[in-house]
């Protein structure tokens, strides 16, 4: 990993693309792979299979009994299709949420300039 992430870019990688709700500890391996870019696990194999996997290499951890050294590849995985596609779709609803909050602030500001209007 050659990029220290923000609180909000880990938010987005950890539940658009590591989120397992089959591994109870998924958080906290993901969390390991995105700060350090590797991580030791209890047992074998890696538990994404696919997408996110595609991008993380195990090997055997030769220092501890049944466990497999798990090795995240950010760089190579910043630039696939499917961290584009992803991020992409992501920036299109905030930007959707952007245009909701103005049109909101619009409907305030009109609402608050009728209101001072009404003791003239």
């Amino acid at each position: 990993m050659t990029t220290e992430l923000t609180e909000y870019q880990k938010e987005f990688l950890l539940n658009t693309f590591f989120k397992n709700d089959y591994y109870p500890g998924w958080k906290n391996i993901a969390t390991k792979l995105l700060d350090n870019g590797s991580c030791v696990v209890a047992g074998d194999g890696c538990i994404w299979k696919g997408g996110i996997g595609n991008f993380i290499k195990t090997e055997v951890a030769n220092d501890f009994v049944d466990c497999t050294l798990y090795k995240f590849d950010f760089d190579y995985f910043a630039t696939s299709y499917m961290f584009k596609e992803a991020k992409d779709n992501y920036l299109t609803i905030i930007s959707s949420k952007k245009e909701d909050v103005v049109k909101r602030i619009s409907e305030l500001n009109k609402e608050g300039f009728e209101i001072v209007n009404l003791s003239r």
